[in-house]
């Protein structure tokens, strides 16, 4: 009869020491590609759900441009009257829907001020904190958003961004140069970033 010659301890040891180093190495790497996952996904929905939320109201109204409609006159009740809104904060305070800290850009720069908003600022039933103003010159919806609130890791190109609904059908589009999205701790640049140059890849 042959017998099977077991482990020694030192080769146990060894072994669960390589599965250590791996381990290490790799469990990271998938943890923080999930989460830059998530957060795309996330982006992606508050797009869309603004995006269809603009759409539906100007079939709901008859207009083909929605700068017509009474939501693009009245964001506030724009915001209401399609998302479940679970908090709103007053567009003169700093707190309490975005983060309450200082946002950063991916380069490590911090704001020099909390996060101040032109208009009302909103959480949604999905957690995402939004907020909605208007471009003076274009007249575009200029949409703030923190995909996940006041959760971290609040950087700029992870989960802050700031991109547009068109006045004339409401579509998403860029604000601002996605060069600058890695320095800019506002978010500006980042959705083109993300969404047009990178189609959807959060690999920076």
């Amino acid at each position: 009869m042959n017998k099977k010659s077991a482990f020694t301890l030192t080769e146990v040891l060894i072994t669960m020491g390589v599965i250590g180093i791996i381990s290490a190495l790799t469990v990271p790497t998938l943890v923080n590609n999930y989460q830059r996952k998530a957060m795309t996904v996330q982006l992606r929905k508050v797009a869309n759900d603004m995006s269809n939320a603009a759409d539906m109201l100007m079939t709901e109204e008859g207009k083909s441009k929605f700068s017509a409609t009474t939501g693009y006159s009245n964001l506030d009740n724009f915001v209401r009257d399609h998302f479940k809104v679970l908090k709103t904060c007053d567009k003169d305070s700093t707190t309490g829907c975005f983060a309450n800290e200082k946002y950063r850009s991916i380069s490590g720069t911090v704001s020099n001020a909390t996060y101040s908003c032109a208009g009302n600022s909103y959480v949604l039933a999905d957690s995402a904190a939004i907020c909605l103003s208007k471009d003076e010159e274009t007249g575009d919806v200029v949409v703030t958003t923190d995909t996940n609130g006041q959760e971290g890791p609040n950087i700029a190109g992870r989960d802050l961004f700031i991109f547009t609904l068109s006045a004339t059908d409401g579509t998403p589009g860029f604000h601002g140069d996605s060069a600058s999205c890695t320095t800019t701790s506002t978010g500006t640049g980042c959705y083109e970033l993300l969404a047009g140059e990178n189609n959807w890849t959060m690999n920076y």
